[in-house]
Protein backbone atom coordinates (compact mmCIF):
# COMPACT_ATOMS: atom_id res chain seq x y z
CA UNK A 1 0.00 0.00 0.00
CA UNK A 2 2.66 2.58 -0.08
CA UNK A 3 3.21 3.76 -3.09
CA UNK A 4 6.40 6.01 -4.04
CA UNK A 5 6.71 8.54 -6.73
CA UNK A 6 9.99 9.13 -7.58
CA UNK A 7 11.69 7.32 -5.01
CA UNK A 8 9.06 9.23 -2.27
CA UNK A 9 6.54 8.26 -0.34
CA UNK A 10 3.10 9.32 -2.30
CA UNK A 11 1.47 11.95 -0.64
CA UNK A 12 -1.68 11.46 -2.21
CA UNK A 13 -1.51 8.25 -0.53
CA UNK A 14 -4.32 8.82 1.88
CA UNK A 15 -6.51 10.94 -0.13
CA UNK A 16 -7.12 8.03 -1.98
CA UNK A 17 -8.03 5.87 0.87
CA UNK A 18 -10.28 7.91 2.39
CA UNK A 19 -12.26 8.83 -0.58
CA UNK A 20 -14.21 11.96 -1.72
CA UNK A 21 -15.22 13.82 1.62
CA UNK A 22 -17.87 15.11 -0.77
CA UNK A 23 -19.63 12.18 -1.77
CA UNK A 24 -23.70 11.52 -0.82
CA UNK A 25 -22.40 8.37 0.15
CA UNK A 26 -19.16 6.99 1.81
CA UNK A 27 -17.82 5.85 5.36
CA UNK A 28 -15.42 9.01 5.35
CA UNK A 29 -17.52 12.19 4.18
CA UNK A 30 -18.24 16.08 5.87
CA UNK A 31 -21.45 14.29 6.72
CA UNK A 32 -19.66 10.79 8.75
CA UNK A 33 -17.83 13.18 10.13
CA UNK A 34 -20.05 15.69 11.83
CA UNK A 35 -22.27 12.99 12.56
CA UNK A 36 -19.30 11.48 14.78
CA UNK A 37 -18.35 14.48 15.82
CA UNK A 38 -22.03 14.95 17.38
CA UNK A 39 -21.83 11.75 19.32
CA UNK A 40 -17.69 12.79 20.75
CA UNK A 41 -16.04 9.98 18.74
CA UNK A 42 -13.82 9.39 15.49
CA UNK A 43 -15.09 7.62 12.48
CA UNK A 44 -14.14 4.15 13.09
CA UNK A 45 -13.62 3.12 9.31
CA UNK A 46 -11.29 6.29 8.78
CA UNK A 47 -9.22 4.80 12.32
CA UNK A 48 -9.26 1.37 11.11
CA UNK A 49 -7.61 2.97 7.38
CA UNK A 50 -4.99 4.32 9.57
CA UNK A 51 -4.27 1.34 11.18
CA UNK A 52 -3.98 -0.74 7.85
CA UNK A 53 -2.15 2.21 6.13
CA UNK A 54 0.36 1.51 8.90
CA UNK A 55 0.22 5.14 10.52
CA UNK A 56 2.53 4.18 13.14
CA UNK A 57 5.23 3.46 11.11
CA UNK A 58 5.22 6.77 9.52
CA UNK A 59 6.60 7.78 12.67
CA UNK A 60 9.25 5.94 13.49
CA UNK A 61 12.93 6.97 11.95
CA UNK A 62 14.31 5.44 8.87
CA UNK A 63 17.20 4.39 10.95
CA UNK A 64 14.94 2.41 12.87
CA UNK A 65 12.93 0.72 9.79
CA UNK A 66 10.05 3.56 9.96
CA UNK A 67 8.87 6.16 7.23
CA UNK A 68 9.82 9.09 8.36
CA UNK A 69 12.72 10.58 6.54
CA UNK A 70 11.98 13.85 5.28
CA UNK A 71 9.47 15.89 7.79
CA UNK A 72 8.18 17.77 4.87
CA UNK A 73 6.77 14.43 3.00
CA UNK A 74 5.56 13.19 6.56
CA UNK A 75 3.26 16.61 6.73
CA UNK A 76 2.48 16.10 2.61
CA UNK A 77 1.50 12.44 3.91
CA UNK A 78 -0.72 13.67 6.87
CA UNK A 79 -2.57 16.69 5.13
CA UNK A 80 -5.42 14.82 3.99
CA UNK A 81 -6.35 13.72 7.13
CA UNK A 82 -6.58 17.25 8.92
CA UNK A 83 -8.28 18.57 5.28
CA UNK A 84 -11.27 15.72 6.65
CA UNK A 85 -11.04 15.86 10.55
CA UNK A 86 -8.30 17.29 12.61
CA UNK A 87 -9.76 15.32 15.78
CA UNK A 88 -8.48 12.01 13.79
CA UNK A 89 -5.11 13.67 13.17
CA UNK A 90 -4.69 14.15 16.99
CA UNK A 91 -6.92 11.76 18.81
CA UNK A 92 -5.64 9.01 16.27
CA UNK A 93 -1.77 10.03 16.26
CA UNK A 94 -0.47 13.57 16.41
CA UNK A 95 -0.31 13.15 20.39
CA UNK A 96 2.11 9.49 19.69
CA UNK A 97 4.29 11.90 17.37
CA UNK A 98 4.77 14.62 20.58
CA UNK A 99 5.72 11.43 22.64
CA UNK A 100 7.55 9.44 20.37
CA UNK A 101 10.04 12.90 19.64
CA UNK A 102 10.98 12.74 22.99
CA UNK A 103 12.39 9.44 22.58
CA UNK A 104 14.55 10.10 19.31
CA UNK A 105 15.88 12.91 21.07
CA UNK A 106 17.08 11.28 24.48
CA UNK A 107 16.37 7.48 24.56
CA UNK A 108 19.10 5.33 24.25
CA UNK A 109 19.46 2.67 21.46
CA UNK A 110 17.03 -0.28 23.51
CA UNK A 111 14.27 2.25 24.49
CA UNK A 112 13.98 3.75 20.90
CA UNK A 113 13.83 -0.03 19.35
CA UNK A 114 11.28 -0.98 21.76
CA UNK A 115 8.69 1.86 21.09
CA UNK A 116 9.24 1.43 17.27
CA UNK A 117 8.49 -2.14 17.67
CA UNK A 118 5.23 -1.17 19.52
CA UNK A 119 4.01 2.09 16.81
CA UNK A 120 4.69 -0.85 14.38
CA UNK A 121 2.37 -2.75 16.37
CA UNK A 122 -0.34 0.92 15.86
CA UNK A 123 0.19 1.09 19.16
CA UNK A 124 -0.58 4.54 20.68
CA UNK A 125 1.30 6.78 23.87
CA UNK A 126 -0.22 9.59 25.29
CA UNK A 127 2.05 12.56 26.36
CA UNK A 128 1.45 13.78 30.03
CA UNK A 129 3.03 16.72 30.57
CA UNK A 130 0.00 19.24 31.78
CA UNK A 131 -1.41 19.87 35.31
CA UNK A 132 -4.08 22.13 35.60
CA UNK A 133 -3.49 24.17 37.82
CA UNK A 134 0.38 25.07 36.39
CA UNK A 135 -1.18 25.40 32.61
CA UNK A 136 2.11 25.75 30.31
CA UNK A 137 4.61 25.95 33.01
CA UNK A 138 6.01 22.63 33.21
CA UNK A 139 8.64 23.76 36.08
CA UNK A 140 5.59 24.16 38.54
CA UNK A 141 4.27 20.44 37.78
CA UNK A 142 3.87 18.41 41.16
CA UNK A 143 3.58 14.94 39.74
CA UNK A 144 6.46 12.99 41.56
CA UNK A 145 8.74 9.94 40.51
CA UNK A 146 10.89 8.57 43.73
CA UNK A 147 13.42 5.88 43.16
CA UNK A 148 11.68 2.95 44.89
CA UNK A 149 13.99 1.74 48.01
CA UNK A 150 14.79 -1.53 46.58
CA UNK A 151 18.12 -1.20 44.09
CA UNK A 152 16.29 -1.67 40.30
CA UNK A 153 12.95 -1.89 41.17
CA UNK A 154 12.20 1.35 39.65
CA UNK A 155 9.65 4.61 40.05
CA UNK A 156 7.24 5.23 42.58
CA UNK A 157 4.96 7.87 40.62
CA UNK A 158 2.18 9.57 42.86
CA UNK A 159 -0.13 12.35 41.20
CA UNK A 160 -2.58 13.85 38.39
CA UNK A 161 -2.14 15.07 35.05
CA UNK A 162 -5.04 16.42 33.35
CA UNK A 163 -6.45 17.45 29.97
CA UNK A 164 -4.58 14.28 28.05
CA UNK A 165 -5.39 12.79 25.02
CA UNK A 166 -5.92 9.78 24.56
CA UNK A 167 -4.96 8.64 28.28
CA UNK A 168 -7.71 5.61 28.46
CA UNK A 169 -6.79 4.21 25.12
CA UNK A 170 -3.20 4.59 24.62
CA UNK A 171 -1.34 1.21 25.41
CA UNK A 172 1.59 3.69 26.87
CA UNK A 173 2.06 7.35 28.21
CA UNK A 174 5.48 9.52 28.73
CA UNK A 175 5.15 11.10 31.96
CA UNK A 176 6.78 14.10 32.63
CA UNK A 177 7.36 13.72 36.59
CA UNK A 178 9.32 15.87 39.46
CA UNK A 179 12.19 13.49 40.46
CA UNK A 180 14.13 16.03 42.71
CA UNK A 181 12.81 18.71 45.32
CA UNK A 182 15.35 21.71 44.09
CA UNK A 183 13.62 24.42 41.81
CA UNK A 184 14.70 23.92 38.46
CA UNK A 185 14.70 22.72 35.64
CA UNK A 186 16.97 19.42 36.65
CA UNK A 187 14.32 18.64 38.60
CA UNK A 188 12.41 16.46 36.37
CA UNK A 189 12.51 13.61 34.32
CA UNK A 190 10.68 11.74 31.37
CA UNK A 191 9.42 8.10 32.22
CA UNK A 192 7.74 5.96 29.52
CA UNK A 193 5.09 3.70 31.48
CA UNK A 194 3.69 1.26 29.53
CA UNK A 195 0.23 0.09 30.92
CA UNK A 196 1.22 -3.52 30.54
CA UNK A 197 4.62 -3.22 31.86
CA UNK A 198 3.22 -1.80 35.43
CA UNK A 199 4.91 -3.52 38.43
CA UNK A 200 2.87 -2.47 41.06
CA UNK A 201 0.67 0.24 42.46
CA UNK A 202 -2.63 1.79 40.47
CA UNK A 203 -3.54 4.63 37.91
CA UNK A 204 -6.61 5.46 37.25
CA UNK A 205 -7.68 7.14 33.19
CA UNK A 206 -10.87 6.49 32.99
CA UNK A 207 -11.82 9.96 34.04
CA UNK A 208 -13.16 11.83 30.48
CA UNK A 209 -12.98 15.72 29.71
CA UNK A 210 -15.77 17.20 27.51
CA UNK A 211 -14.02 19.83 25.06
CA UNK A 212 -15.66 22.40 22.64
CA UNK A 213 -13.43 21.33 19.74
CA UNK A 214 -11.35 18.08 19.11
CA UNK A 215 -14.78 16.24 20.32
CA UNK A 216 -13.78 13.01 19.01
CA UNK A 217 -10.44 13.01 21.24
CA UNK A 218 -10.58 10.81 24.19
CA UNK A 219 -8.92 13.36 26.31
CA UNK A 220 -8.80 12.37 29.96
CA UNK A 221 -7.05 12.73 33.58
CA UNK A 222 -4.82 10.52 35.00
CA UNK A 223 -4.16 9.89 38.97
CA UNK A 224 -1.26 8.03 40.07
CA UNK A 225 -1.78 6.15 43.17
CA UNK A 226 1.82 4.33 44.01
CA UNK A 227 2.15 3.71 40.68
CA UNK A 228 4.92 1.80 40.09
CA UNK A 229 7.09 1.23 36.79
CA UNK A 230 10.43 -0.52 35.80
CA UNK A 231 13.91 1.34 35.90
CA UNK A 232 14.36 1.19 31.98
CA UNK A 233 11.25 3.42 31.60
CA UNK A 234 13.86 6.18 32.53
CA UNK A 235 14.21 8.12 28.98
CA UNK A 236 17.37 9.84 28.89
CA UNK A 237 19.17 10.43 32.11
CA UNK A 238 17.84 11.63 35.40
CA UNK A 239 16.72 15.44 35.56
CA UNK A 240 17.15 15.93 31.53
CA UNK A 241 13.26 15.81 31.22
CA UNK A 242 13.29 19.49 30.79
CA UNK A 243 15.97 19.80 28.50
CA UNK A 244 14.57 16.78 26.58
CA UNK A 245 11.16 18.50 26.55
CA UNK A 246 12.11 21.78 24.63
CA UNK A 247 14.21 20.09 22.15
CA UNK A 248 11.27 17.74 21.26
CA UNK A 249 8.89 20.68 21.18
CA UNK A 250 10.76 21.91 18.23
CA UNK A 251 9.74 19.50 16.07
CA UNK A 252 6.11 19.41 17.07
CA UNK A 253 5.74 23.26 17.15
CA UNK A 254 6.70 23.36 13.62
CA UNK A 255 4.65 19.89 12.40
CA UNK A 256 1.49 20.77 14.17
CA UNK A 257 1.03 24.24 12.77
CA UNK A 258 2.00 22.89 9.16
CA UNK A 259 -0.69 20.13 9.51
CA UNK A 260 -3.63 22.52 10.60
CA UNK A 261 -3.38 24.42 7.23
CA UNK A 262 -4.77 21.56 5.92
CA UNK A 263 -8.12 22.56 7.88
CA UNK A 264 -8.17 26.04 6.41
CA UNK A 265 -7.57 24.62 2.93
CA UNK A 266 -10.67 22.45 3.06
CA UNK A 267 -13.06 25.35 4.47
CA UNK A 268 -11.31 27.52 1.95
CA UNK A 269 -12.78 24.95 -0.73
CA UNK A 270 -16.08 24.66 0.47
CA UNK A 271 -16.44 28.15 0.25
CA UNK A 272 -16.44 28.63 -3.30
CA UNK A 273 -19.54 26.24 -4.39
CA UNK A 274 -21.44 28.00 -0.94
CA UNK A 275 -20.38 31.02 -2.36
CA UNK A 276 -21.63 30.02 -6.26
CA UNK A 277 -25.03 28.65 -4.90
CA UNK A 278 -26.08 31.26 -2.36
CA UNK A 279 -28.86 33.99 -3.38
CA UNK A 280 -28.94 36.71 -2.21
CA UNK A 281 -29.73 40.39 -3.19
CA UNK A 282 -31.09 38.76 -6.06
CA UNK A 283 -27.65 37.66 -7.50
CA UNK A 284 -25.15 34.88 -6.00
CA UNK A 285 -22.78 35.33 -3.19
CA UNK A 286 -19.98 34.89 -5.57
CA UNK A 287 -21.59 38.39 -7.39
CA UNK A 288 -20.78 40.30 -4.17
CA UNK A 289 -17.54 42.30 -4.00
CA UNK A 290 -17.68 41.50 -0.11
CA UNK A 291 -17.98 38.13 -0.04
CA UNK A 292 -15.26 38.19 -2.43
CA UNK A 293 -12.77 40.25 -0.38
CA UNK A 294 -13.60 38.09 2.91
CA UNK A 295 -12.63 34.99 0.59
CA UNK A 296 -9.60 36.49 -0.57
CA UNK A 297 -8.59 37.59 3.08
CA UNK A 298 -8.97 34.33 4.17
CA UNK A 299 -6.99 32.92 1.97
CA UNK A 300 -3.96 35.46 2.14
CA UNK A 301 -3.89 34.41 5.41
CA UNK A 302 -3.21 30.50 4.68
CA UNK A 303 -0.79 31.62 1.93
CA UNK A 304 1.58 33.79 4.60
CA UNK A 305 0.50 30.69 7.36
CA UNK A 306 1.66 28.42 5.21
CA UNK A 307 4.97 30.13 4.21
CA UNK A 308 6.12 30.18 7.76
CA UNK A 309 4.49 26.55 8.23
CA UNK A 310 6.19 24.50 5.40
CA UNK A 311 10.24 26.78 5.89
CA UNK A 312 9.45 25.58 9.76
CA UNK A 313 9.59 21.99 8.78
CA UNK A 314 12.33 22.59 6.52
CA UNK A 315 14.41 24.30 9.35
CA UNK A 316 14.17 20.70 11.11
CA UNK A 317 16.59 19.23 8.26
CA UNK A 318 18.79 22.46 7.07
CA UNK A 319 19.22 25.19 10.61
CA UNK A 320 18.69 22.51 13.69
CA UNK A 321 20.48 25.38 15.59
CA UNK A 322 17.70 27.71 15.15
CA UNK A 323 14.82 26.05 15.27
CA UNK A 324 13.94 26.55 19.04
CA UNK A 325 13.25 30.03 17.74
CA UNK A 326 11.43 29.93 14.55
CA UNK A 327 9.23 26.36 16.18
CA UNK A 328 8.19 28.82 18.76
CA UNK A 329 7.27 31.74 16.27
CA UNK A 330 5.77 29.42 14.04
CA UNK A 331 3.89 27.73 16.75
CA UNK A 332 2.68 31.38 17.52
CA UNK A 333 1.81 33.12 14.45
CA UNK A 334 0.60 30.40 12.33
CA UNK A 335 -2.37 29.43 14.26
CA UNK A 336 -3.42 33.04 15.21
CA UNK A 337 -3.40 33.50 11.05
CA UNK A 338 -5.23 30.16 10.60
CA UNK A 339 -7.60 30.97 13.21
CA UNK A 340 -8.69 34.53 11.99
CA UNK A 341 -8.98 32.62 7.99
CA UNK A 342 -11.62 30.71 9.88
CA UNK A 343 -13.30 33.50 11.51
CA UNK A 344 -13.18 35.03 7.82
CA UNK A 345 -15.10 31.90 6.41
CA UNK A 346 -17.46 31.70 9.19
CA UNK A 347 -18.65 34.91 8.33
CA UNK A 348 -18.85 34.47 4.70
CA UNK A 349 -21.05 30.96 5.32
CA UNK A 350 -23.75 32.81 7.71
CA UNK A 351 -26.80 30.83 8.76
CA UNK A 352 -25.22 27.82 7.07
CA UNK A 353 -22.11 27.90 9.45
CA UNK A 354 -23.88 28.32 12.61
CA UNK A 355 -26.68 26.46 12.11
CA UNK A 356 -24.37 23.41 10.70
CA UNK A 357 -26.33 22.95 7.58
CA UNK A 358 -25.38 20.49 5.02
CA UNK A 359 -22.84 20.06 3.16
CA UNK A 360 -20.70 23.14 4.61
CA UNK A 361 -21.73 22.89 8.71
CA UNK A 362 -18.27 21.08 9.00
CA UNK A 363 -16.93 24.51 9.08
CA UNK A 364 -18.44 25.54 11.76
CA UNK A 365 -16.63 21.53 13.43
CA UNK A 366 -13.19 22.56 11.83
CA UNK A 367 -13.22 26.73 13.34
CA UNK A 368 -14.01 24.67 16.48
CA UNK A 369 -11.21 22.64 16.57
CA UNK A 370 -8.50 24.39 15.42
CA UNK A 371 -9.47 26.67 18.62
CA UNK A 372 -7.23 24.17 20.53
CA UNK A 373 -4.31 24.43 18.13
CA UNK A 374 -3.16 27.86 19.78
CA UNK A 375 -3.96 26.31 23.51
CA UNK A 376 -2.91 22.96 23.66
CA UNK A 377 0.93 20.93 23.27
CA UNK A 378 2.40 24.54 23.58
CA UNK A 379 0.34 27.37 24.31
CA UNK A 380 0.61 31.08 22.55
CA UNK A 381 1.81 32.58 25.86
CA UNK A 382 4.25 29.96 26.17
CA UNK A 383 5.50 30.02 22.30
CA UNK A 384 6.00 33.67 23.24
CA UNK A 385 8.07 33.28 26.60
CA UNK A 386 10.50 30.96 24.41
CA UNK A 387 11.26 33.76 21.91
CA UNK A 388 11.69 36.67 25.07
CA UNK A 389 14.75 35.79 26.80
CA UNK A 390 16.07 35.41 23.31
CA UNK A 391 15.75 38.80 22.03
CA UNK A 392 18.88 40.51 22.43
CA UNK A 393 20.75 37.35 21.05
CA UNK A 394 18.75 37.38 18.28
CA UNK A 395 19.53 41.09 17.81
CA UNK A 396 23.15 40.53 17.89
CA UNK A 397 22.80 37.34 15.16
CA UNK A 398 20.83 39.44 12.65
CA UNK A 399 23.68 42.02 12.13
CA UNK A 400 25.42 39.05 10.92
CA UNK A 401 25.51 38.53 7.34
CA UNK A 402 23.46 35.03 6.89
CA UNK A 403 23.20 33.68 3.49
CA UNK A 404 19.90 33.20 1.51
CA UNK A 405 19.37 29.46 2.48
CA UNK A 406 16.92 28.64 -0.43
CA UNK A 407 16.56 24.75 0.95
CA UNK A 408 13.88 26.96 3.63
CA UNK A 409 11.91 28.23 0.92
CA UNK A 410 12.20 25.56 -2.00
CA UNK A 411 9.49 22.68 -1.99
CA UNK A 412 11.41 20.38 -3.89
CA UNK A 413 14.82 20.64 -2.02
CA UNK A 414 15.97 17.26 -0.89
CA UNK A 415 15.71 16.77 3.24
CA UNK A 416 17.89 14.42 4.84
CA UNK A 417 16.77 12.86 7.63
CA UNK A 418 16.61 14.84 11.12
CA UNK A 419 19.52 14.76 13.32
CA UNK A 420 17.45 14.98 16.78
CA UNK A 421 20.96 15.72 18.77
CA UNK A 422 21.44 18.89 16.46
CA UNK A 423 18.87 20.63 18.01
CA UNK A 424 19.32 23.44 20.77
CA UNK A 425 18.31 25.77 23.32
CA UNK A 426 19.29 29.05 22.33
CA UNK A 427 19.32 31.89 18.96
CA UNK A 428 21.23 29.89 16.53
CA UNK A 429 24.29 31.49 14.65
CA UNK A 430 22.74 33.65 12.26
CA UNK A 431 19.01 33.93 11.33
CA UNK A 432 17.99 32.48 8.19
CA UNK A 433 14.37 33.28 8.25
CA UNK A 434 14.77 36.88 7.64
CA UNK A 435 17.70 36.02 5.29
CA UNK A 436 15.45 36.61 2.16
CA UNK A 437 14.32 40.25 3.57
CA UNK A 438 18.16 41.42 3.25
CA UNK A 439 18.88 39.35 0.04
CA UNK A 440 20.05 41.76 -2.55
CA UNK A 441 19.53 38.82 -5.72
CA UNK A 442 15.82 39.01 -4.02
CA UNK A 443 15.09 42.62 -3.86
CA UNK A 444 16.13 42.92 -7.18
CA UNK A 445 14.16 40.06 -8.29
CA UNK A 446 11.17 41.41 -6.65
CA UNK A 447 11.57 44.93 -7.78
CA UNK A 448 11.59 44.15 -11.38
CA UNK A 449 8.33 41.63 -11.28
CA UNK A 450 6.12 43.89 -8.66
CA UNK A 451 7.68 47.06 -8.54
CA UNK A 452 4.24 48.56 -7.28
CA UNK A 453 4.47 46.27 -4.32
CA UNK A 454 8.37 46.88 -3.52
CA UNK A 455 7.26 49.77 -0.60
CA UNK A 456 5.82 47.02 0.99
CA UNK A 457 8.51 45.05 0.84
CA UNK A 458 10.95 47.61 2.28
CA UNK A 459 8.30 48.50 5.17
CA UNK A 460 9.38 44.63 7.06
CA UNK A 461 13.08 45.87 6.31
CA UNK A 462 12.80 48.96 8.47
CA UNK A 463 10.93 46.64 10.86
CA UNK A 464 13.59 44.60 10.86
CA UNK A 465 15.82 47.19 11.87
CA UNK A 466 13.47 48.65 14.26
CA UNK A 467 13.04 45.42 16.35
CA UNK A 468 16.49 44.22 16.47
CA UNK A 469 17.09 47.84 18.01
CA UNK A 470 14.66 47.64 20.55
CA UNK A 471 15.65 44.25 21.19
CA UNK A 472 19.38 44.94 21.37
CA UNK A 473 18.14 47.50 24.36
CA UNK A 474 16.46 45.51 26.50
CA UNK A 475 17.49 44.90 29.96
CA UNK A 476 18.25 41.26 31.48
CA UNK A 477 15.50 42.11 34.34
CA UNK A 478 12.48 42.32 31.91
CA UNK A 479 13.41 38.99 30.14
CA UNK A 480 11.83 36.97 32.75
CA UNK A 481 8.25 35.16 33.12
CA UNK A 482 6.90 38.64 34.44
CA UNK A 483 7.89 40.54 31.29
CA UNK A 484 6.48 43.75 31.08
CA UNK A 485 3.53 43.49 27.96
CA UNK A 486 5.73 45.64 25.79
CA UNK A 487 8.03 42.70 25.73
CA UNK A 488 5.58 40.54 25.00
CA UNK A 489 4.86 42.92 21.62
CA UNK A 490 8.39 42.90 20.66
CA UNK A 491 8.15 38.82 21.20
CA UNK A 492 4.81 39.03 18.32
CA UNK A 493 6.66 41.21 16.11
CA UNK A 494 9.54 39.01 15.65
CA UNK A 495 7.31 36.30 14.55
CA UNK A 496 5.83 38.23 12.30
CA UNK A 497 9.22 39.56 10.96
CA UNK A 498 9.72 35.52 10.18
CA UNK A 499 6.50 35.20 8.72
CA UNK A 500 7.39 38.24 6.59
CA UNK A 501 10.55 36.66 5.54
CA UNK A 502 9.47 33.21 4.49
CA UNK A 503 7.12 34.57 2.56
CA UNK A 504 9.32 36.72 0.67
CA UNK A 505 11.92 33.54 0.58
CA UNK A 506 8.52 31.32 -0.88
CA UNK A 507 7.66 33.70 -3.46
CA UNK A 508 10.90 33.70 -4.64
CA UNK A 509 11.54 30.14 -5.13
CA UNK A 510 7.95 29.42 -5.99
CA UNK A 511 7.93 32.14 -8.60
CA UNK A 512 9.25 29.29 -11.41
CA UNK A 513 7.54 26.27 -9.67
CA UNK A 514 4.46 24.75 -11.66
CA UNK A 515 2.75 23.95 -8.69
CA UNK A 516 3.00 26.97 -6.93
CA UNK A 517 0.13 29.98 -6.79
CA UNK A 518 2.85 32.80 -7.11
CA UNK A 519 3.65 31.52 -10.69
CA UNK A 520 0.29 30.81 -11.74
CA UNK A 521 -1.42 34.32 -10.40
CA UNK A 522 0.12 37.30 -9.26
CA UNK A 523 -2.74 38.31 -7.29
CA UNK A 524 -1.51 35.57 -4.73
CA UNK A 525 1.71 37.94 -3.40
CA UNK A 526 -0.47 41.27 -3.94
CA UNK A 527 -3.10 39.90 -1.42
CA UNK A 528 -0.44 38.03 0.67
CA UNK A 529 1.79 41.59 1.24
CA UNK A 530 -1.52 43.05 1.59
CA UNK A 531 -2.52 40.77 4.24
CA UNK A 532 0.87 40.60 6.09
CA UNK A 533 1.38 44.76 6.09
CA UNK A 534 -2.07 44.48 8.27
CA UNK A 535 0.21 42.72 10.84
CA UNK A 536 2.88 45.76 11.33
CA UNK A 537 1.71 48.28 14.06
CA UNK A 538 1.02 51.60 12.58
CA UNK A 539 2.51 53.25 15.69
CA UNK A 540 6.16 52.25 14.70
CA UNK A 541 6.05 52.50 10.97
CA UNK A 542 3.69 56.49 10.52
CA UNK A 543 1.16 55.17 7.85
CA UNK A 544 -1.57 53.12 8.29
CA UNK A 545 -1.83 49.12 7.62
CA UNK A 546 -1.19 49.49 3.32
CA UNK A 547 -1.44 52.78 2.56
CA UNK A 548 1.79 53.30 1.15
CA UNK A 549 3.24 54.82 -1.85
CA UNK A 550 -0.22 55.29 -3.21
CA UNK A 551 -0.95 51.79 -3.05
CA UNK A 552 -4.75 51.33 -2.81
CA UNK A 553 -5.19 48.20 0.00
CA UNK A 554 -7.59 45.21 -1.23
CA UNK A 555 -7.91 47.04 -4.70
CA UNK A 556 -11.07 45.59 -6.53
CA UNK A 557 -9.06 44.41 -9.45
CA UNK A 558 -6.40 42.97 -7.21
CA UNK A 559 -9.37 40.97 -5.60
CA UNK A 560 -11.04 39.90 -8.37
CA UNK A 561 -7.99 38.36 -9.55
CA UNK A 562 -7.60 36.24 -6.47
CA UNK A 563 -10.92 35.05 -6.50
CA UNK A 564 -10.64 33.92 -9.95
CA UNK A 565 -7.13 31.93 -9.09
CA UNK A 566 -8.99 30.79 -5.79
CA UNK A 567 -11.98 29.27 -7.86
CA UNK A 568 -9.50 28.11 -10.42
CA UNK A 569 -7.60 26.07 -8.19
CA UNK A 570 -11.00 24.30 -6.97
CA UNK A 571 -12.34 24.01 -10.39
CA UNK A 572 -9.06 21.62 -10.77
CA UNK A 573 -9.10 19.85 -7.56
CA UNK A 574 -6.14 21.58 -6.24
CA UNK A 575 -5.08 22.22 -3.23
CA UNK A 576 -4.90 26.04 -1.92
CA UNK A 577 -1.93 26.74 0.00
CA UNK A 578 1.56 27.02 -0.97
CA UNK A 579 1.78 24.35 -2.98
CA UNK A 580 -1.18 23.27 -5.11
CA UNK A 581 -1.11 19.77 -5.23
CA UNK A 582 -3.92 17.09 -6.35
CA UNK A 583 -6.84 16.43 -3.85
CA UNK A 584 -9.65 14.12 -3.99
CA UNK A 585 -12.63 16.15 -4.42
CA UNK A 586 -15.31 17.16 -5.81
CA UNK A 587 -17.79 20.29 -5.27
CA UNK A 588 -20.70 19.08 -2.91
CA UNK A 589 -24.19 18.01 -3.72
CA UNK A 590 -26.45 21.01 -3.34
CA UNK A 591 -29.93 22.96 -4.71
CA UNK A 592 -28.86 24.97 -7.87
CA UNK A 593 -29.48 28.05 -6.05
CA UNK A 594 -29.70 27.84 -2.16
CA UNK A 595 -32.42 30.90 -1.32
Amino acid sequence: MDRMIEGRPDPLELEHLFGDPNATVGEFTHSTIVTADTARRMVPWAERVLEDWGFGAELVPRRLGGRWGSTEDLVRRFLPIFRRDPALGLGHGITTLMAAVNVWVAGDDAAQRKLADRLFLGERVAVCFHELEHGNDLLMNECTAVRVEEPGQGWRINGRKEVINNIHRAESALLFVRTARDIGPRSFSLLLWNKTETVSGAADTSRRVLTSGMRGCNIGVASFHDLVVSESSLIGSEGQGTATALAAFQVTRAVIPALATGTVDAALRLAVPYMRGRALYGATVWDLPHARLTLVRAWSSLLIADALARAGVRALHIRPDECFLISAATKYIVPVLLNDAMQELSVLLGSSFYAVTSPFGIVEKWLRDLIVVPIGHAGSSACLATLIPNLPAWARRVRRPAPYESGLFAAESELDDIVFSGFGLGAGRVDSMTASLRSGEIATAFQTAHPALAPLIDRWRDELVSLRDAAAALSPSSLGADAPPEVFTLARRLARLMAAGALLGTWYEGRTERDSPFRRSESAITMALQRLDELLDPREHGAPPGAVAGIPPWADDDVDAAANAIAAAVDAALSLGVEERPVVWSPPVQPEVIK
